[in-house]
């Protein structure tokens, strides 16, 4: 995902639309009355799981049967636009972030005191909101290999989309799949809860941003029997690519990041020193010594060497004594949750681990791994300039599947 954290962290918490694709209802009431003036006032409150959220209207104009009017709500700006016909009253709605449109709706409302007339009156009802996609996969990136790792005994890789996952293989992750598969590889979709049977037969399981229910994306993404057939099946010699991203997919995924000793955040990583506020870039290089030395990033040969990394917000990892880095966060990295930020100095954005008989790689940041283009046109990912990533992308499957020791 994009940086855009004040965008993101409202969207999460008041419209609870953390994959980014779900249209979420909420209730809202709205009172309008006069005051000794006659003049027109307004105040608009929602619920949203029970809680209740109180704030005044501005910019209330009214003309015959026409209305409008916002709302401030944590650091975004919420419009309406409607009209009273036969006792109902709505329309639509339009969420601004920082003069950016980041989500559109409806809204309709039924009087609440049948006595009234007019206008005043309270009104209750729901308004239906939904993100405009900030983001989309950049199907224009060159995914072609030179020269594919496997031509023969092939890989097969199991993508999961079967825990609500927001990135997929003909999603926002089709730039991966489709530069592994002209890698060599196999890549089939999983549609099903993990179970042995599931998993059997397969080299590489890749999990990206599994998250929890409609509504509750930071619930656990799986089970703990889930977990356990993923651990005990990586333990016997598979190999598991396992990203989760900022805030909520942290919390998602912890479950299973556990069973393989790994501490997630749950947060969103920031780097002042990034170049680009927006996206929120973090440059891990050879140079800045924040590209950690590994098999992953020497590669089989000079040409597959990794020098410059970038990842885009994400959140921190800290790994068991087990674990080895591939990105060390720099000194000035705070993870930011509402207001608190607390320092992410030491921390990583990429570990690999040796388990049992198998091999885990764990991502903090999923934009890192494919080509993604946001709403305002910004390349993100292996298609941002400068950068090693699409090797990166390569070398960890190569790792995975064991041509890398």
């Amino acid at each position: 995902m994009n940086k855009l954290n004040t965008i993101a962290l409202f969207i999460i918490t008041f419209f609870a639309l953390a994959n980014f694709a779900d249209a979420q209802t909420f209730q809202m009431e709205l009172t309008l009355s006069q005051n000794a003036e006659k003049e027109r006032q307004a105040d608009v409150s929602f619920e949203m799981e029970g809680r209740f959220v109180s704030n005044p209207v501005k910019n209330l104009k009214i003309e015959g049967e026409n209305l409008s009017f916002s709302t401030d709500l944590r650091g975004a700006e919420i419009r309406f636009i409607g009209k009273i016909s036969d006792g109902k009253l709505g329309g639509t709605i339009e969420v601004f972030e920082k003069n950016q449109k980041i989500a559109t709706g409806t809204w309709n409302l039924t009087r609440a005191e049948n006595d009234s007339k007019g206008l005043d009156g309270v009104w209750k009802g729901a308004v239906v909101a939904q993100q405009i996609p900030a983001q989309q996969a950049d199907l224009n990136f060159d995914v072609r290999v030179a020269r594919p790792a496997y031509t023969e005994n092939r890989p097969k890789v199991l993508f999961d989309e079967a825990h609500n996952n927001f990135h997929t293989a003909t999603g926002l992750y089709k730039p991966f799949a489709d530069l592994i598969t002209n890698d060599g590889y196999i890549v089939v979709p999983n549609k099903e809860k993990f179970q042995a049977s599931t998993l059997a037969g397969y080299d590489v399981l890749v999990i990206v941003n599994a998250a929890g229910p409609r509504g509750q994306r930071a619930n656990p993404a799986f089970t703990d029997e889930e977990c356990d057939v993923v651990r005990d099946w990586v333990r016997a010699g598979g190999s598991l690519l396992f990203i989760a991203d900022h805030a909520p997919m942290g919390a998602a995924a912890e479950i299973l990041a556990k069973r393989f000793g790994v501490e997630m955040s749950k947060t969103f990583t920031d780097d002042a020193s990034s170049t680009n506020r927006v996206l929120g870039d973090i440059l891990f290089s050879t140079e800045n010594k924040l590209l950690a030395d590994s098999p992953i990033t020497r590669g089989r040969n000079s040409s597959e060497k990794v020098a410059r990394v970038i990842t885009f917000t994400g959140q921190s990892l800290k790994g068991s004594a087990d674990s080895a880095p591939i990105l060390i966060l720099p000194n000035m990295a705070v993870d930011v949750s509402g207001q608190t930020k607390t320092s992410a100095a030491g921390r990583n954005q990429g570990l690999l681990i040796k388990f049992g008989k198998g091999r885990v790689v764990v991502l903090g940041e999923a934009g890192m791994l494919t080509a993604q283009i946001d709403n305002e046109g910004r390349a993100f990912g292996m298609n941002y300039p400068n950068n090693d990533n699409k090797q990166l992308a390569l070398n960890i499957m190569h790792w995975l599947s064991r041509l890398l020791n």
